[in-house]
């Protein structure tokens, strides 16, 4: 009884049995399938473009992708009419192919702009690089994928509040490290250019060190400075303990946590 299904009489009959088989056509796997083997295709053609490219490779890989381009549209267009704006929004991952399909039409008006304003960004490579979101449509065939990123985008409110705890630390040590160790590092072979003279200087070192990138030359450097070693070592160490390995690992706990949730 449920395959049954009841038309009304008149135009209105006629326009819900269309919608009715756009939406069987649009919404089949095999055309799910289909859709996922462009968005590969296009990948390919994608990673052919390169520098020094010869203006008659260029010329093919353009009309590809915009062949593509307008696959897409069509597909756009096609669930809009099937299943209506407000269910096509539901569906997160909806919104991502439709946003891919926004910028595309953006590059489109852009590439195809005349005199104004507009024909300014025709030379501007830059607009191409929309195209690779294309490949996050894959995310739509794998579950595995999609549960990913349920995952983080439940984990993200946590992830602000200890982003901003990190951001605080990172402020406090930044305009620590600048009280001791401001102009300490005028050396005789010069300046380094990680040092705490300035507070925009002393906050990417205090980052750098957070990052355990090359902080041990950090180290070294505050050593050699005019300053009590065990001041200096106990800042480094310090630093690290808290902002290392306490707060970086804290987001792996909160997505840990939540992964233990999507389990259950």
């Amino acid at each position: 009884m449920s395959s049954l299904r009841v038309w009304p009489k008149g135009f209105v009959g006629v326009l819900k049995r269309a919608r009715f088989l756009v939406k069987t056509f649009i919404m089949h796997d095999v055309m799910d399938n289909v859709m996922t083997f462009a968005v590969l295709v296009n990948t390919i053609v994608m990673a052919l473009d390169r520098y020094g490219v010869s203006e008659k490779e260029d010329k093919i890989t353009t009309k590809i992708n915009q062949f593509f381009t307008f696959l897409f549209i069509s597909e756009f267009g096609l669930k809009m009419v099937a299943i209506g704006p407000k269910k096509y929004v539901d569906n997160r991952m909806n919104l991502l192919d439709g946003a891919v399909v926004m910028l595309s039409l953006f590059e489109l008006a852009m590439g195809s702009g005349g005199k104004g304003a507009l024909s300014a960004f025709r030379s501007v490579r830059v607009f191409r690089t929309f195209r690779v979101l294309r490949v996050a449509r894959v995310l739509r065939s794998l579950q595995s994928m999609q549960n990913i990123v349920s995952v983080i985008s439940r984990s993200a409110s946590s992830f602000a509040y200890i982003a901003v705890l990190l951001m605080i630390f990172l402020f406090i040590f930044a305009l620590l490290g600048k009280q001791i160790f401001a102009g300490k590092f005028n050396f005789d072979s010069g300046t380094p250019r990680s040092n705490y003279d300035s507070f925009n200087a002393a906050f990417l070192t205090v980052f750098q060190t957070l990052t355990m990138e090359n902080w041990n030359s950090l180290l070294y450097d505050a050593i050699r400075a005019n300053v009590f070693k065990a001041i200096s070592c106990f800042y480094y160490i310090s630093w690290i303990f808290i902002g290392n390995f306490i707060l970086l690992n804290l987001f792996l706990a909160i997505l840990l946590d939540s992964f233990l949730e999507e389990d259950e």
